[in-house]
């Protein structure tokens, strides 16, 4: 570890100034951001000149400021200060127990959210991170996606990407991958040391992009590799765990209705690689990673899991489950780029695919989230399915009766769809620098498919460090009006299994529940039962089958904790030999960067 550490140092002189909380838009490659808003600016704005003045009275520079944790709660307060906050608003103090206001001064801010130690009750499962095989063939025979990771990601660029320019016109510094080969920084290295050691994080699931094996960035045995690599690392504590990507309509040729047989020319193959991957990797193979909009025909070969492609791929990963494969569809819903096939982009076949196949469990990807502005649900008369957003997934499970208003436990007033997650990977990103918008998002996915059905993602590494989202959800409270509105009287303080008693308070526990499993009867708080701690890692561990007490247990002494500790707590670390947090936000910035750099001869203009 040691040896690591010593390859990927940061040298302090060159080190990034940017501030840590980064509200304008920015895209992980599969959709286009939109502009940046005026009061985006304004919040940018704010917190940089919020910073100067607290790093000058402080007497720190600037380089070291950005990288503490009042940097961040001056982000979130700069939030608060331009958007009010009628429906959510960020709190320091919040899911710890005695929450307060962010004042008007960011002066004196404290900020505990901020901190890397995980907080009482917390476990951080996050089930979308990705790198790259930096020394992969794809290089060669996939030059495309090789220029627009190249492009797409400024900390892939040559020695680390753009520098960061001042106000006044200072080079502050450049970015803080420096590898010689800029594909490097997005390697299986950085990935350990954005998501381990500069976040909250206690495990991942190593995720892939849309290609087909050959092409494949991280290829199936490769991303196993890695994820070996880093429980080894870590002392052999369980730290990650992996999908295997399938594109079960591989050799189709557009849109058209199939019969079963006609089939996609290359979907047996499809299926007999997913035989080899369960036989050679289901010791961390704990889900089946799909891309309904992505075909060999841009535009034109999506496919959708109730049709007959979608049907032969369930069958399959059912017949896998007997050889120890996992009943899980990760399935990509939402964001579309233009060659994306948009119409199989819309989550409307979530619903029915579930509804069919009980014994199958659905995580919907970026909960069909594609960058529209998050209110409440809209109501089923003004939503078509087929289209893409949240509102469109929430509308799939209502006309299919299977939202989470169907499955209410008697005494109970909340309830989960038995086999349905909204995963929030790149979505809780897009709402971060509104809580209004936030507080809508997962109020709406906890009325209709469930407190204990949400689930944590960040789309890290593209995002860098995934910290201040972290920061984010740990320090959101939902106003008084959203409770109410959202029946969740504690707001997300409230139990998961029943949101009605607040987990944060002592002696919230002293009427015993027979009907709700594994309830307390200790009358202490219980701050690992809250929505939020769910969210961030307790749902998604049952669906991936980790235990997250026993993770959590194990973790908190492990290689990886020993060396975050060290060069986090101990002050004799010298600053110039620290591996400080990079700040940067790797992820493209505009539609012409996007389009540009990932289909330069596509017959479209942005």
């Amino acid at each position: 570890m040691s040896e690591w550490v010593r390859r990927h140092l940061d040298r302090w002189s060159t080190l990034d100034e940017r501030m840590p909380v980064d509200v304008l838009p920015a895209s992980n490659g599969e959709f286009l951001p939109p502009p940046a808003t005026e009061k985006q600016h304004r919040v940018m704005a704010l917190q940089d000149e919020t910073a100067e003045e607290m790093r000058h009275r402080l007497g720190m520079s600037r380089r070291t400021f950005v990288r503490s944790a009042s940097a961040i709660g001056v982000g979130f307060w700069a939030i608060n200060q331009v958007y009010g906050g009628k429906w959510g608003r960020y709190v320091a103090g919040a899911g710890i127990g005695d929450p307060g206001p962010i004042g008007d001064s960011a002066c004196a801010l404290e900020f505990p959210e901020a901190q890397l130690n995980n907080l009482p009750g917390e476990f951080i499962f996050d089930v979308q991170t990705h790198h790259v095989d930096s020394g992969g063939t794809w290089r060669v025979n996939n030059p495309g996606i090789h220029a627009a990771f190249m492009a797409l990601w400024s900390q892939s660029g040559p020695l680390g990407g753009e520098p960061h320019v001042g106000k006044d016109g200072h080079i502050y510094g450049f970015g803080s991958g420096g590898e010689v080969d800029p594909i490097e920084n997005l390697s299986r290295y950085h990935y350990l040391k954005t998501i381990f050691l500069d976040s909250s994080t206690n495990m991942t699931v190593l995720s892939c992009v849309p290609s087909e094996e050959s092409q494949q960035p991280l290829p199936t045995p490769e991303a196993h590799d890695s994820v070996n690599i880093i429980n080894h690392l870590a002392g052999d504590t369980p730290r990650s765990v992996m999908h295997a990507f399938v594109m079960p309509n591989r050799g189709s040729y557009g849109i058209q209705p199939y019969a079963k047989s006609q089939r996609p020319i290359y979907q047996q193959a499809e299926f007999d690689l997913m035989e080899q991957h369960t036989r050679q990797f289901k010791d961390v193979l704990r889900g089946w990673k799909v891309y309904t909009p992505w075909g060999d025909v841009p535009y034109a070969s999506g496919w959708f899991l109730d049709d007959e492609i979608g049907m032969a791929f369930i069958d399959q990963v059912r017949k896998m489950t007997k050889i120890g494969g996992p009943p899980v569809i990760a399935c990509h819903k939402g964001f579309a780029l233009p060659a994306f096939d948009h119409r199989a982009a819309s989550p409307r076949d979530i619903g029915p695919a579930a509804r069919q196949n009980h014994d199958i469990n659905f995580v919907v990807y970026h909960s069909g989230f594609d960058s529209e502005k998050q209110t409440a649900y809209a109501g089923d008369s003004k939503v078509n399915s087929a289209d893409r957003g949240v509102d469109c997934f929430i509308k799939s499970l209502r006309e299919n009766h299977w939202d989470a208003s169907r499955f209410v436990p008697h005494g109970l007033e909340h309830g989960n769809v038995p086999n349905v997650y909204a995963e929030i990977g790149s979505t809780m990103a897009s709402v971060l620098g509104d809580p209004d918008q936030a507080a809508h998002l997962l109020g709406k996915l906890i009325k209709h498919v469930g407190p204990r059905r949400i689930a944590w993602g960040t789309d890290s590494l593209w995002f860098g460090s995934p910290q201040p989202i972290i920061a984010g959800l740990r320090s959101l409270q939902l106003t008084a009006k959203a409770c109410e509105f959202y029946n969740l009287p504690h707001g997300l303080d409230g139990d998961a299994w029943d949101p009605r008693v607040n987990a944060l308070a002592a002696g919230s526990y002293k009427h015993p529940h027979a009907h709700v499993a594994h309830w307390p009867t200790d009358h202490k708080a219980h701050p690992e039962r809250t929505i939020r701690n769910h969210i961030f890692g307790r749902n998604a561990a049952v669906v991936y089958r980790v235990d997250p007490d026993a993770a959590r247990k194990r973790i908190h002494c492990d290689a990886v904790q020993r060396m975050r500790d060290a060069y986090l707590l101990n002050p004799a670390t010298p600053k110039e030999t620290r591996p400080f947090a990079t700040n940067r936000m790797p992820a493209g910035r505009t539609p012409e960067q996007v389009l540009a750099n990932t289909w330069p001869n596509a017959p479209f203009t942005p």
